[in-house]
């Protein structure tokens, strides 16, 4: 859900607008599969935070040129938006006890949402954050080789988690921390890192010429999973084969949007809302409470068409008049560039 200062692309932006819109419409009932949306974000956001790290790594930094300017631009980014939500929210509801759940990302792993509840859809942050505080350590101390592995690995590590979840059920599993724990949604972080790695050990290759037939298979697995999963299939069965398909489905999409992006991407509208779309995200489900109490799931189009009206002012002030100037402190911690940073392909 975040904006990465790479020297934008235009398609990747249009590719975060999908993605928040698809997460809208999730929760309001107009797409049943919308959430994916959150695992477009998590892949684009594996591929750009790896790829900063890989090339500042490349400058030969010291450990201090190198995660001091990371930590403080993605403070920046991240922390100061949300921090206010929280409190504002909590200010609103007068409801303080799960405050440090969110404050702290670290409410992913929690059993439900504690209040104010309408901060639920925070756990998507918490896994990012998660992964950007442990992750460039990883990438500074590990070889090319071991980096490679070392993904690869996290990624199966993911895979037999899950499984042992559905084999040997802890008591305080519930359903939602079964799918928003970290392990159950880090896979589409790693595909993304993947490919950052994969970019710079000599391009994508022939790979590129599968990425949109492997996203288009991808989605139709989804979708038979999720009849599955609605005709009474196995539940475990599904659980562990939904989220490798939605990882290998962003990973594959992402690729096709670097390698060979849909025009579409660059439509002005959608560039503007990719643009601002972390705060669109932030703000969304903050009505969703009294939306959902005022109409029914009949009228999801209402519901998708006034979180849209009610989000997009509170987003576009919050970029022009909060988040940009805060942005603007980055210049106080330049980012370490590579001699010759690679720009993703057809990209433009």
């Amino acid at each position: 859900m975040s904006t990465i200062d790479n020297g934008r692309v235009p398609e990747l932006d249009g590719l975060r607008a999908i993605a928040v819109l698809g997460v809208i419409a999730s929760h309001s009932g107009l797409i049943g599969l919308g959430w994916v949306g959150v695992d477009i974000f998590f892949a684009l956001s594996g591929y750009l935070i790896t790829g900063i790290l890989l090339d500042g790594k490349s400058t030969s930094a010291g450990a201090r040129e190198f995660f001091v300017p990371f930590y403080m631009r993605r403070a920046l980014r991240i922390l100061p938006l949300a921090w206010m939500v929280v409190l504002v929210m909590a200010a609103l509801r007068n409801e303080w006890s799960g405050v440090w759940w969110y404050l702290g990302y670290v409410v992913n792993w929690l059993p439900a949402s504690p209040p104010p509840r309408d901060l639920g859809h925070f756990w998507s942050l918490a896994v990012e954050e998660q992964f950007y505080t442990l992750w460039p350590a990883l990438v500074f101390f590990a070889s090319s080789r071991t980096l490679w592995r070392a993904t690869i690995a996290l990624i199966a590590l993911d895979v037999a988690l899950r499984l042992a979840v559905t084999l040997w059920p802890p008591e305080f599993a519930t359903h939602q921390w079964c799918d928003l724990a970290t392990f159950a949604r880090a896979d589409s972080l790693l595909i993304g890192a993947l490919l950052a790695q994969r970019e710079r050990r000599g391009g994508f290759g022939d790979a590129a010429r599968w990425a949109w037939p492997v996203c288009i298979g991808a989605a139709l697995a989804l979708g038979a999973v999720r009849v599955g999963e609605r005709s009474g299939a196995s539940a475990a069965l599904v659980y562990n084969l939904k989220w490798p398909i939605v990882a290998l489905g962003c990973g594959a999409g992402l690729l096709g949007v670097l390698t060979r992006p849909p025009r579409l991407l660059r439509w002005r509208v959608l560039v503007w809302l990719g643009s601002i779309s972390y705060g669109i995200y932030v703000f969304h489900a903050l009505f969703g409470r009294w939306l959902h109490a005022h109409f029914t799931l009949a009228q999801a189009p209402i519901i998708f068409a006034l979180q849209l009206a009610f989000t997009l002012p509170l987003a576009t002030l919050s970029w022009y008049l909060f988040e940009s100037p805060l942005l603007a402190l980055k210049r106080h911690w330049p980012r370490q560039r590579a001699v010759a940073p690679l720009k993703p392909e057809g990209a433009g």
